[in-house]
């Protein structure tokens, strides 16, 4: 009887730390990365896992394109969603399980060259 419970809670325990150890690997394949702002203009395909830690850590309404561009670099020459009064960045294939398309960051300003609105699109 003794044996057959240190057996049970010796294949529970390791159980736990299986489902344990997938369970932190799939975070930190799934949580994004810090904005990194050298990562971000030397590695455009990366930037997709940059984004919402930029967009949380940095209000982009209000500053105008200079300060933008100063940030994150200049636009993307292939921008999909481009328009005269925006900037366009490639940001990587888009997130999920089956990757077709292609995410941009697309950046609105006002006359005044003063951000308006962003929004990420998917192409």
């Amino acid at each position: 009887m003794k044996q057959s419970i240190k057996v049970i809670a010796f294949t529970f325990g390791t159980l736990l730390l299986i489902v344990g150890g997938i369970i932190h690997v799939l975070f930190l394949l799934f949580s994004p990365d810090e904005f990194n702002q050298e990562k971000w203009i030397n590695k455009p395909a990366e930037r997709v896992g940059m984004v919402d830690s930029m967009l949380s850590e940095v209000e982009l309404k209000g500053k105008t394109k200079s300060e933008i561009i100063k940030l994150l670099g200049e636009e993307d020459e292939r921008a999909y969603f481009k328009e005269p009064n925006n900037i366009v960045y490639y940001l990587g294939d888009e997130r999920g399980f089956m990757s077709i398309d292609s995410e941009w960051l697309v950046i609105w300003f006002d006359d005044k060259d003063r951000v308006t609105d962003y929004e990420i699109k998917t192409d």
